[in-house]
């Protein structure tokens, strides 16, 4: 989007990626948004997380900015709703280039498929990592640094218990449902 560095507020984590790659965050930013069709139009500030990664997106938003603007979204039929004063306002996609942005983005989970093999987890400032399901278990969590032994204990058994909810990778989800 090539926004200018002064526009960004810095932010010193990382991010977990889609396809499970680390992604430095450049910072935040809020920019003003509006969605219009011939019934209105509606606008809001949104503030943004900024980073450098390959994506076939240039922005997400999330559900604090969908339920900012009271929107409903319909992936099947690629479309956007919200109501304002003066109408309810309807945002189509484009078929083409939502086909292209998922073929950007299969391409690129396909070229990482597994980065922890490169990268190993770090502990983030201010949690700790926990391993869930015994000691052969590589499946790994942060949990909060701030809480107390006892604190950690209650929500490590807890994670542990319905460590079968999580989806830890996209190959998992498709074989748990199998």
């Amino acid at each position: 989007m090539r926004l200018k560095e002064v526009n960004h507020l810095r932010a010193g984590t990382t991010l977990l990626g889609f396809s499970r790659e680390r992604v430095q965050l450049l910072g935040f930013i809020s920019l003003s948004v509006s969605f219009c069709d011939d019934n209105g139009y509606f606008m809001d500030m949104v503030n943004f997380i900024v980073i450098r990664a390959k994506s076939g997106y240039n922005a997400i938003l999330g559900r604090t900015t969908l339920n900012s603007f009271r929107m409903m979204i319909s992936t099947l039929h690629l479309c956007a709703k919200f109501p304002t004063s003066s109408g309810v306002v309807t945002i189509r996609g484009d078929v083409r280039q939502a086909i292209r942005c998922f073929q950007i983005v299969a391409q690129l989970v396909v070229d990482q498929l597994d980065p922890r093999e490169s990268q190993p987890i770090v502990p983030q400032e201010g949690v700790i990592n926990v391993t869930l399901g015994g000691k052969d278990s590589s499946e790994i969590v942060n949990i909060s640094y701030s809480m107390n032994d006892k604190q950690q204990a209650k929500i490590t058994a807890l994670l542990s218990a319905y460590i079968d909810v999580f989806a830890w990778s996209p190959t998992g989800l498709s074989a748990s449902t199998t």
